[in-house]
């Protein structure tokens, strides 16, 4: 892929994940959520569909949040 055709996948990535963001204190997530996206991408070699992204953001965030702790959690490490 050209030069000029990653800067247009990155900007459409950008742009669409800025649309979508909801986590206005974690400017650095959103970068990392990009850059995953971008990556998925680059390996993929299919080009980017804004319609897409969305369900890129929710399976990138969904991968941070696999190993968090829920409620459930500490009302078991409580108990313990």
């Amino acid at each position: 892929m050209s030069h000029e055709a990653n800067d247009i996948m990155a900007d459409t990535i950008r742009d669409g994940v800025a649309d979508i963001w909801m986590l206005p204190n974690r400017p650095d997530l959103e970068d990392d959520c990009v850059e995953y996206i971008y990556n998925y991408y680059l390996d993929s070699e299919q080009g980017v569909s804004s319609g897409d992204i969305p369900t890129m953001v929710i399976e990138f965030l969904s991968k941070l949040c696999s190993d968090a702790i829920s409620s459930q959690d500490i009302e078991y490490m409580e108990k313990k």
